[in-house]
């Protein structure tokens, strides 16, 4: 019966798992994408369940066929809740495939991408703030394409900060992120607050605290 820490464990692979995410996080902050998925990689799905089915029965099945047809599955859901079910199996079939490395190559130690160098968006002042304070701070200029994956990017980073402090003086920073994509947008503040009364005026607020129970 395997150990915790014998080759190959499910313990030792999530813990693995685990670690390359945090490290993720601690670089890049919460990220968030567009989906990216839909009917238009259904081709591609279907190519790859046949070259699964193929090698299974030719006897030549490997892990790449088996991790290949789940990846093409998830890029041909658009629905979010099958999109997510179809991951989960992506990620379980990595993992296993991980767990089988291991049991035949002994297990190794996992290195984390922490060594690369992490960036950041910053409001226009914080160079001249940390060269003030007597720091000497490595700034570059966004091409134009990033800023929208900047500025999403920069919106979690500030809502988790106001989660994690409850401070309302984060909302300020929030709201500063919030104007800046209204402009990508082609929208200045004004605007944007018009059409947040227009939204309230049709659906209302939140202030009677109304919680909706969905459907399982």
């Amino acid at each position: 019966m395997e150990t915790e820490q014998a080759p190959g464990s499910l313990a030792r692979a999530l813990a693995d798992v685990a670690a390359e995410r945090e490290a993720q996080d601690r670089k890049w902050g919460v990220q968030e994408f567009p989906d990216g998925t839909g009917p238009g990689f259904t081709p591609r799905a279907e190519e790859a369940k046949q070259e699964c089915a193929a090698a299974w029965s030719r006897g030549e099945l490997t892990w790449r066929h088996i991790l290949t047809e789940e990846f093409y599955e998830a890029l041909a859901e658009p629905d979010p809740r099958s999109l997510r079910n179809e991951l989960i199996q992506t990620a379980a079939v990595a993992l296993k495939w991980v767990q089988s490395l291991d049991r035949r190559h002994g297990g190794t130690v996992h290195q984390t991408g922490e060594g690369r160098r992490s960036e950041k968006l910053v409001r226009d002042r914080i160079p001249e703030i940390i060269r003030d304070a007597g720091g000497s701070p490595e700034t570059r200029t966004a091409a134009p394409g990033e800023q929208g994956a900047l500025l999403r990017n920069k919106l979690y980073e500030e809502a988790g900060e106001y989660i994690a402090s409850n401070d309302p003086a984060e909302l300020a920073d929030l709201l500063e992120v919030l104007h800046a994509l209204a402009a990508l947008h082609g929208l200045s503040p004004e605007e944007l607050e018009e059409r947040r009364a227009a939204k309230a005026a049709d659906r209302g607020g939140f202030s009677k605290r109304l919680v909706l129970r969905l459907p399982h």
